[in-house]
């Protein structure tokens, strides 16, 4: 087999430095010719594969980095990340302007990974970016927001916060099909926002896992301008203690409620 030329080691990079930056997920070893992208891709038969030798192309300039807890794995490194932003911005220049593309430090079940974050895609993204919410307030909204895609939680117009996470609402059978890591995340999901309380988790569903801006948040609720911006605030002080991320709360007006309290009963 011919060793892989410059032009074809740099058209895999972007294909996959992308997805291993957005889907904070390794290349596993699938045989001695392919690796694919995340574990359970080696159970799909028509799996994201990358070559081995583009693989070892890859670590030969340090943009992977062995996996922990995994047999030969390999995750995006710091210096991959930054190949990818550096690149994605100049194969996109117009894009480029309305992205904040940082790296950020997020925990997950394997310990601490680098991702590449577009600080502008989401409301929390951009109030942080602007200074309006503080670095343990952005964290706490992401966690949630996580917990969310992991979930596999769709769209709804009402959401019963109280109902237990195991059950399918639409069958109200119990959903064995889901993963052990679905579940958790839903376990994670409906207690950080039951321990938030009835009103501020209604608006942390909206922002930060539906991405809904403050003003449509406002008119929707009927606020005034530019209150939602504080019980944002407030809402993301709670998520923190719950998280353990901050120790106490910050002196802040006490607000009761926000929402009718039957949501949360049960």
């Amino acid at each position: 087999m011919s060793k892989p030329t410059e032009a074809e080691i740099l058209r895999e990079a972007r294909r996959v430095l992308r997805v291993l930056a957005a889907e904070h997920t390794t290349l596993v070893r699938l045989n001695a010719a392919d690796f694919v992208i995340g574990e359970k891709a080696r159970e799909r038969s028509k799996a994201f594969k990358v070559g081995a030798d583009i693989v070892a192309e890859f670590r030969k300039r340090g943009w992977l980095s062995p996996a922990p807890a995994a047999e030969e794995a390999y995750a995006l490194s710091d210096a991959g990340l930054g190949w990818h932003l550096r690149d994605a911005a100049r194969q996109d220049p117009f894009a480029a302007q309305h992205r904040v593309m940082v790296a950020v430090a997020m925990q997950t079940e394997e310990g601490e990974r680098i991702v590449a974050m577009n600080e502008a895609e989401s409301t929390l993204g951009r109030l942080r970016h602007y200074g309006t919410l503080d670095a343990v307030q952005f964290a706490a909204g992401e966690r949630l927001r996580r917990d969310f895609t992991i979930a596999q939680l769709s769209p709804r117009l009402g959401v019963d916060y109280s109902a237990p996470a195991l059950a399918d609402k639409r069958s109200g059978a119990p959903e064995l099909n889901l993963t052990d890591a679905v579940l958790a995340a839903k376990r994670r999901f409906s207690a950080a926002l039951k321990a938030v309380g009835p009103g501020l988790a209604d608006l942390l569903f909206d922002v930060c896992c539906h991405l809904q801006g403050l003003e449509e948040a406002e008119r929707d609720n009927g606020w005034p301008r530019r209150s939602a911006k504080v019980v944002l605030g407030i809402a993301l002080d709670r998520l923190a203690l719950h998280y353990g991320l901050r120790a106490t709360a910050p002196l802040r007006g006490r607000i009761r409620s926000w929402a009718t309290p039957e949501i949360f009963s049960g």
